[in-house]
């Protein structure tokens, strides 16, 4: 319990010290600072000129902080909506004194602090009726925010950074213990200082009108938004040079509406995904997603993506259908969702939770096979296997399946989706990942429009700036030795993690090549790698589909057909050349000098180190002659003798340019015959 002050001590005497101040400021500085010495704090009041006299003189009135009444007659207005849980540290404390201006004939005023006595009673007002503050640190008038530590809040508030961080933050640079509800008040204040007199769907409008976003809205026939749906500039950019795939789902909690909010994913080269678009749904209707469709549509132009992944909503199941029809764009629904519903289905289906593990090993021995399986006629047979079994011991299952998923076969069995362009995005996982991502940046999930659009932006601007990081990775990062005996010609123009993918995944299919991964990924399969291995010939990047060349998204390279590889080598070599030019004169030296020795290998014109040809000498035609002349016994040259029996080790000669080289041009004997180094042409 905190220290009572003495009810009847005079406090007046501790301010009234005679010290006279240049300015009221510095007056007031030193009158809370003597009176947070002495155990309590005071607040600044009204100015009070007082007019007695010829001159007047202007006061300033300082209040102890629990000076306010205590009203216990207060009743509250039942009509009138109040607030609960208020409360009040006033005790009516008298406390008061005042900071006066001294006039001065010779010199400029001054200012000194004075008691106060009661008008009414006479009473000297410096006595307190309540305790002595306990922990004078964590009073609030020692935690107002300064200047530039608002200026500070505010950048932070822009940033995302959550309140409790921006606690942390100012408390540890400044030394001072701000908590957390000083944050909120603060962040609250200054987004109504922004918002003016707009409301939350005009802020946020306004907002994405200023940052140039694409913007659709409806609203009903009482002029009230229903739906809200925009897209960031870069996001465009991004969905023109990667409109392939395109996965949509809603999460929930984010808004205090309780409004579904619809993230539409687009898939990079890289392995990143990117925002193509938000939206906040009244209803997810067919209506409703006929509507976020066609805004797709609209962000696309002439150009419809080649697959959509959506888990089994049924309103997406209706509309996609309408919007992007057949054969153009291909809904797939996501495998993971299937296989999770078929087994809690199975469960619940079998008995409960007591039958889980039964359920999971008839979905795993059946559905899950057929499913995954490569080919329509091993799913047919799994799924025959299914009802033959199941339909006498549980025909409930056998139905569901048949009714359920059945007539949908061909958006998520394996064996069908491997025909179709996706990417590898058989699943929403990509969609689950930024809805996870996506909360991250929000403070809290009771937020207005404005904040959610706010937190979003963040959001989006840190996820472009992922994917420029691995772009920009991707081209500048070498292959290695393995990669690149193969794939030379890719580097710098497909990105590295879809030459890793293509060769790990001919590692893994190297046995069982059905080529369906240049279907699904538009790169080359296991049996083309191991022939163009086999063959010594390399890839060429216009082999390769343009998703995986795509790696300025600002100047997106077009579809080419793939040409014979001689054209391919051409176009290589030119590719080549403007890189050479592009590194400057003394890379065009040594360009120059490698290709010119390589199409001239007898050319030297300046040899360097031991010359490898022989220096022996060059017999005259006169030697050659005779030689011929005296027959196979004459050498021409000193003989040498060496064991009777002769040894040839010249019986051959090279030419170069219609003169013949001899290795040895001396003959060596032993015991009257020759051993001769024949060289005659």
């Amino acid at each position: 319990m905190s220290e009572l002050l003495p009810a009847n001590h005079d406090y007046t005497q501790e301010f009234e010290n005679g010290i006279h101040y240049a300015s009221v400021e510095l007056a007031e500085l030193a009158a809370r600072t003597i009176a947070q010495q002495c155990g309590f704090f005071i607040v600044r009041g009204a100015w009070k000129p007082n007019t007695v006299g010829q001159n007047p003189v202007t006061a300033l009135c300082m209040y102890c902080d629990r000076s306010s009444r205590i009203v216990k007659s207060y009743k509250p207005d039942p009509t009138k909506e109040t607030r609960g849980n208020i409360s009040s540290k006033g005790t009516g404390c008298q406390f008061q004194i005042c900071i006066k201006e001294v006039r001065q004939k010779d010199g400029p005023n001054t200012w000194v602090m004075v008691g106060v006595t009661s008008r009414e009673t006479g009473a000297n007002r410096g006595f307190h009726n309540h305790e002595k503050v306990l922990y004078p640190e964590h009073h609030r008038h020692n935690k107002q925010f300064s200047e530039a530590e608002k200026e500070r809040l505010r950048l932070m508030r822009k940033a995302g950074v959550r309140p409790n961080q921006q606690k942390t933050t100012l408390n540890t640079e400044g030394g001072v213990h701000h908590d957390i509800k000083q944050m909120y008040n603060i962040n609250s204040k200054t987004r109504l200082d922004e918002m003016g007199e707009m409301d939350a769907i005009q802020f946020a409008l306004h907002g994405a009108e200023h940052r140039g976003y694409h913007i659709c809205l409806q609203k009903d026939s009482n002029n009230v938004l229903t739906n809200l749906f925009f897209a960031h500039p870069t996001s465009i950019q991004m969905l023109h040079a990667w409109p392939y795939v395109i996965l949509i789902d809603s999460t929930y909690k984010t808004n205090r509406y309780g409004w579904p909010w619809v993230e539409i994913i687009g898939v990079t080269p890289v392995k990143k995904n990117f925002n193509i678009a938000c939206a906040i749904i009244k209803q997810e209707t067919k209506e409703t997603y006929e509507w976020l469709l066609r805004c797709i549509k609209g962000l696309l132009g002439d150009t419809v993506p080649n697959v959509i992944v959506t888990d089994k909503e049924g309103g997406l199941l209706a509309s996609i259908p309408v919007v992007f029809p057949l054969p153009h764009t291909v809904h797939l629904l996501c495998l993971w969702h299937v296989n999770n519903c078929v087994k809690q289905k199975f469960e619940v289906l079998l008995g409960g939770i007591a039958k889980r593990e039964v359920a999971h090993a008839v979905w795993k021995k059946y559905f899950d096979k057929a499913a995954w399986s490569w080919t329509q006629e091993g799913f047919l047979q799994k799924i025959n296997e299914f009802e033959r079994v199941w339909t006498v011991k549980n025909k409930k299952m056998v139905d569901y399946v048949r009714g359920e998923w059945l007539p949908h076969q061909t958006m998520w069995a394996m064996c069908y989706t491997n025909h179709v362009f996706h990417l590898g995005n058989t699943s929403s996982n990509r969609v689950e990942s930024s809805h996870s991502s996506f909360k991250t940046f929000l403070v809290s999930g009771r937020g207005a429009i404005d904040t959610c659009f706010a937190k979003n932006h963040n959001y989006m601007e840190h996820q472009f700036l992922e994917v420029v990081n691995e772009l920009h990775k991707s081209l500048n990062r070498n292959l290695s030795r393995a990669i690149e005996a193969l794939c030379t010609f890719l580097r710098r123009v497909v990105s590295s993690e879809a030459i890793k993918l293509m060769l790990d995944g001919a590692a893994e299919l190297k046995d069982s090549c059905a080529c369906h991964f240049q279907m699904t990924h538009g790169l080359k399969c296991a049996c083309q790698i191991v022939q163009a291995k086999e063959e010594g010939r390399q890839f060429y990047a216009q082999e390769l589909h343009v998703f995986s060349r795509t790696l300025d998204y600002k100047n997106p390279p077009r579809q080419q057909q793939v040409s014979d590889e001689i054209e391919l080598q051409r176009e290589h070599f030119r590719r080549l050349t403007v890189e050479v030019e592009e590194r400057g004169p003394e890379a065009v030296r040594q360009a120059r000098d490698a290709l010119f020795y390589g199409l001239h290998p007898a050319v030297n014109e300046n040899p360097r180190g031991r010359p490898r040809t022989s220096t022996s000498r060059i017999r005259s035609y006169y030697e050659r002659s005779r030689s011929r002349s005296t027959g196979p016994g004459s050498s021409g040259g000193r003989g040498r003798s060496s064991g009777g029996r002769s040894r040839s080790s010249g019986g051959r000669s090279r030419s170069s340019g219609g003169r013949s080289r001899s290795c040895g041009v001396r003959s060596r004997s032993s015991g009257g015959e020759s051993d001769e180094h024949d060289t005659g042409e």
